[in-house]
This record gives C-alpha cells, structure tokens and sequence, in this order.
C-alpha cells in the first residue's frame, strides 16, 4: 500500500501555505470532508461553514471602507498644513457621503477652518454616451438615476447647524467656473471626493482643478471598480490618461496611496513638478539634521 503523502492531498504546499503554517488546518478539513456522505452535502457545508466565513472575516479585517480614510486625511493635513481648506464633493447624490464628511470635519473640530463644497446636477446622472462609459455587460449608467433634492441636503445641513457647507447645483462645467477656482486657490482642497461615476464627468472635474490642486491632495475615486477595473474604461481609464498619456501634462501623474486605499485602488496624491507645482503652506519646516538609530542587538526587536 502506497503512504500518504505527508500534505494529505497535496504533495507540493505552496511558500504561502508553509509560511502561514496551515498544515495542520488542512489535514482536519481533509478528515471532516471524508467524514460526510456524498459530494453534495460536502460542497453545501464547505460553501456555507468555511467559504462564506472565511470571505467574511477576510473583508472584515483588510477590506476598504469608503469612510475610514476621511478622518485620516483630515488629521493629517490639520497638523502638517497651515490656513484654511476645502473638501470637494462631486456626485452629492442625496447626500449619505456628504453627511459623514462634514461630520469628521466636526468630529475634528475642523469647522472654523475646513470649507465643504457639495457638486451635483441633482437632476440625476445624463446620458452616457462617451464609449468609456459603456459597460462590458451593459449599460450601468441609466440616464437619470441618483436624482436627489438640494433643498433636503440644504434643510438637513440648516438642521444639523453646518455653516461650512457650499452647495453647487448644476453640471460641472458650468459650476467649476473662474471664480470658484481661484478661490479654491486661496482653500487649497485636502480630499476631493469623485462619486461622479462617469469617466466624462471625473474628467471634466480633474480637468477644470488640476491647476488648483497641490501636490499631495488626496483623491477618492469611488467608482474605480467599473468594469473590473479596466483602463478602457471608467474612472480607471482616466487615472490610466492622466499617468501614461500625459492627459494633464507630463508633469503631473496621480500616484496610489497604499496606505489609505488597503485592498483597494481608490485612493491617489495629486502630483505635479516643475513650475506650475502649487504646494500646501508646512507648519513645521525641518531645521535639524536626522540622526542614525544606534547599533542595538541582533534580535528582530526594535
């Protein structure tokens, strides 16, 4: 009689599998599986007790959540950055993400010095019609879905007491206009927020900012799973114009923010050189050289 292999079914474990020491795990669920009757009632537990579970406590523990990275930015810029700022939202819809936006800003006590500007037609999404817009197994963007009522979002701020929040109805076009954007000069954006969904409406947006936004601006791509991802299309294709075809310039190029974006790609720092680069007033300029650590032990403690 031929032995077992010492992997149970497999012969050949993967680096991974040695690393995380599953050996062990597997063996159980070898036995367990030769313990129920019938491929049937296998897969149905296997999909149910251990699949299931296991997809949930993995997007549980290392899953991107839209809302998280708000608080850290904010953070972040209120201690490094001096004078006022803004937060732009463009695709306001009615308003669930707005909420939670100014309410970091709040939570931050950032109120007096964070500006909140709110964009949306609110007259729902227009026709898609730029061929990047399409959807590989239809069309995703029905002409007026996300309608919403600017005087709910207004009373909803007037209820809550919000002094910071600007509302801008209207296409993007007409609402990115001179003087809004060389006030943003004045309230560099922090966070710029895409819900738009629509490669041309983003494009529209990033292309009207680029000359306000400094280097290091964060921005939220909230529809960059489009159709997988795929840079022929959607959000996803923009970030590929704007990085590999020179779309704003070759000095400027969209970089990912692994820290911020965890599983995801969502989130990007604006980034340009050379002398259109606008930068973020520090509020702390290094003066001191860095010193080395000094040689420690050998061990893997700090």
């Amino acid at each position: 009689m031929t032995a077992r292999p010492s992997w149970v079914d497999d012969p050949h474990p993967s680096i991974d599998e040695q690393r995380l020491g599953t050996r062990g795990l597997r063996r159980g669920l070898a036995l367990l599986g030769r313990l129920l009757p019938g491929e049937w009632l296998r897969t149905v537990l296997w999909r149910g007790l251990v699949a299931k579970p296991r997809k949930v406590l993995r997007r549980a523990a290392t899953g991107f959540y839209r809302i998280d990275h708000v608080y850290e930015v904010l953070e972040e810029f209120a201690s490094e950055v001096e004078g006022p700022l803004s937060v732009l939202e463009f695709g306001t819809a009615q308003g669930y993400a707005t909420a939670k936006l100014l309410y970091a800003i709040r939570h931050l006590g950032l109120e007096d010095r964070v500006c909140y500007h709110g964009f949306d037609s609110f007259e729902g999404l227009p026709a898609a019609v730029d061929p990047e817009d399409r959807g590989f197994r239809g069309n995703d963007w029905i002409e007026g879905s996300y309608r919403a009522s600017l005087a709910g979002i207004e009373a909803y701020c007037a209820a809550k007491g919000y002094r910071n929040a600007r509302f801008h109805p209207g296409y993007f076009e007409a609402t990115l206009g001179p003087e809004l954007l060389a006030e943003l000069r004045t309230t560099p954006p922090c966070l710029v927020w895409l819900d738009c969904d629509l490669y041309s409406s983003t494009r529209t947006v990033l292309e009207r900012l680029a000359d306000v936004l400094p280097t290091g601006c964060v921005l939220y791509f909230d529809d960059i799973d489009f159709n997988y991802g795929s840079r022929f299309t959607g959000q996803a294709r923009l970030i590929h114009e704007i990085n590999h075809e020179g779309l704003l310039g070759s000095d400027t190029e969209l970089v990912l923010d692994r820290e911020l974006s965890w599983d995801s790609a969502r989130i990007y720092r604006f980034v340009r050189v050379g002398e259109r680069a606008l930068a973020y007033r520090p509020r702390f300029t290094r003066t001191v050289p860095a010193e080395a650590r000094p040689i420690g032990d050998g061990s893997p403690f700090p």
